[in-house]
C-alpha cells in the first residue's frame, strides 16, 4: 500500500505522485495553521504556515503529470489552499470587512512567489535564499496592505492615523517575520520527495570482457 501511494511505474510518474502529495500536505498545513492561530496555540501573533506553504509552493515548478485538474490546482493553488482559510474565518468570526485585505493580501503574496519559477532540482541553498527572501518581501507586502485596510475600516482618517497605523503594526510584522522558520523544514521536505530513482543506459565496450584468441592461449 506504501508503495502504491508513494512510488510509481516509472520515474516520471513517481515524482509527479510525490509532487502530488507534497501540494496536498501543503493545504492541509494552511488550513492547520489558521485553526491552531484560532485557537490561540501559536506562541507568538502572526505566527502562522500560511504564507511560508504559499511561498514555497508558488515559488518552484511543480510537476504533477498530464492531468489537466492537477495542472490546474498548481496553477491556481493560492487560491484554492486559501479556500479552508475563508472557510474557517467566516465560520469563526463571520463577515468582516477587513477580509478584502488579508485575502487579497494572500493571494498577492502567491503571485508574487509565482515570480520565482525555481527548479525543485536547484541546489538547496539556493532554493533556500530565494524562497525565504520571497517569504519575507510577501509578509511585509501583506502586512502593509493589511495595515492600510485597517486604516480604512477603523483608523482616524488623516496621514497622522495612518502612520500611527503602521508604527502600532511594526511589533506584529517582527512576530510575522518569525514565520520564515518554517521555510526550511518546507522546502526540505519537497527536495526529499524529488529524491526518485531514475534508470541511466550506461555504455558498454562490446568487446569488453572478450579475450582475442592470442590471449585466450
Amino acid at each position: 500500500m506504501f508503495k502504491w501511494l508513494w512510488g510509481g511505474k516509472t520515474a516520471d510518474q513517481t515524482l509527479a505522485k510525490r509532487f502530488k502529495i507534497f501540494i496536498l500536505v501543503a493545504i492541509g498545513l494552511i488550513a492547520v495553521s489558521k485553526l491552531l492561530y484560532l485557537s490561540g496555540a501559536m506562541p507568538l501573533p502572526n505566527f502562522e504556515l500560511i504564507i511560508p506553504a504559499l511561498v514555497v509552493i508558488g515559488s518552484l515548478s511543480l510537476y504533477c503529470g498530464d492531468s489537466k485538474p492537477w495542472r490546474r490546482l498548481v496553477r491556481y493553488f493560492g487560491v484554492i489552499a486559501l479556500a479552508s482559510v475563508y472557510v474557517i474565518d467566516i465560520l469563526f468570526w463571520g463577515p468582516n470587512p477587513i477580509y478584502a485585505f488579508t485575502w487579497s493580501g494572500f493571494i498577492l503574496v502567491w503571485l508574487i512567489s509565482m515570480k520565482n519559477k525555481l527548479s525543485a532540482f536547484d541546489r538547496f541553498k539556493k532554493l533556500l535564499y530565494r524562497t525565504t527572501l520571497t517569504a519575507a518581501i510577501g509578509i511585509l507586502v501583506f502586512d502593509i496592505w493589511t495595515a492600510f485596510g485597517c486604516w480604512i475600516g477603523w483608523g482616524e482618517r488623516s496621514l497622522v492615523g495612518l502612520i500611527a497605523v503602521y508604527l502600532a503594526q511594526i511589533p506584529f510584522t517582527l512576530y510575522h517575520l518569525a514565520s520564515l522558520v518554517f521555510v526550511p523544514p518546507l522546502l526540505g521536505l519537497g527536495k526529499l520527495m524529488i529524491k526518485v530513482k531514475v534508470p541511466v543506459s550506461v555504455a558498454v565496450n562490446a568487446n569488453a570482457g572478450v579475450k582475442s584468441k592470442s590471449e585466450r592461449r
